[in-house]
């Protein structure tokens, strides 16, 4: 989870020092969507202020102040079940037979 910090960071290192989203993502190892994400917001903000001819910029930077959210309501439920036991020991035991073949790179990782 990203805290408010890293959100800031992200943004102003994009449009004060002109760092790109790549660069930005190799030195914090933040996801590039995220990175996107926080800067397409910031800058829908900024072209909304600008499109209302407001000289208030509280709202952009109250943009840069918020917290980043997360929508969890989507996620589904997993319960534990006896097919999904069987289902893991299978792939267990298939990477146990693959690591013995020494096809250790086609294992299931998670």
């Amino acid at each position: 989870m990203i805290s408010l910090e890293e959100k800031q960071q992200i943004i102003l290192r994009h449009f004060h020092d002109g760092e790109s989203q790549r660069k930005i993502h190799k030195e914090t190892g933040i996801s590039r969507k995220t990175i996107r994400k926080y800067i397409k917001n910031y800058e829908h903000a900024k072209r909304e202020l600008i499109e209302s001819n407001s000289d208030c910029h509280s709202d952009l930077v109250a943009d840069i102040m918020d917290k980043p959210q997360y929508d969890t309501s989507k996620r589904k439920n997993v319960k534990l079940t006896e097919e999904l036991m069987a289902r893991i020991e299978f792939y267990v035991k298939e990477n146990e037979t693959k690591r013995a073949e020494g096809k250790a790179k086609q294992q299931k990782k998670k």
